[in-house]
């Protein structure tokens, strides 16, 4: 039986094919990022000027303190009914004995979560690299980690 829990518990779970409470290791967003246990997120900007939507604890909203705040998943859980779909929810150590739950897809679309693995657009990429490449001029970085920036960034300017 403990040998069925822990595959269990270690399957990949992935965004419009949830289909039962359960607890998992990694996750397929909808926008297809892989979130993992152990992954770091930042918080954002919430919603409300009451708190954060999408970010409780016990049922309650986060308050606006918890902007820009970096917070670890200790728990990647599904929570729903069948007849009204299921949802990830990211969950970290909150304040007090109650964990904090994250409605990952939906605080991630509106901003109460950063996406730290999002994909750059051509501009951001070519703005990113100019800026390295002034910091390379000014000394502040050496050729070797200006070169590295470039064939990082080179592949979303030429797409």
């Amino acid at each position: 039986m403990l040998f069925s829990l822990s595959i269990s518990y270690s399957q990949t779970a992935e965004y419009g094919k949830l289909t039962n409470k359960s607890e998992y290791q990694i996750y397929l967003s909808k926008t297809n990022d892989t979130l993992k246990v152990g992954d770091t997120l930042t918080i954002g900007i919430p919603t409300s000027d009451l708190g954060f939507t999408y970010i409780s604890q016990n049922g309650q909203r986060v308050s606006n303190t918890l902007s820009d705040k970096k917070v670890i998943v200790d728990k990647l859980k599904t929570y729903g009914t069948k007849g009204s779909g299921y949802k990830m929810y990211a969950q970290f150590k909150g304040y007090g004995l109650m964990p904090v739950l994250i409605d990952y897809d939906t605080a991630l679309e509106l901003g109460e979560i950063k996406n730290i693995k999002s994909k750059l657009t051509k501009e951001q990429a070519i703005t990113k690299l100019k800026e390295a490449k002034e910091l390379f001029d000014l000394g502040v970085i050496t050729q070797a980690g200006y070169e590295k920036l470039k064939v990082e960034l080179t592949p979303f300017i030429l797409k």
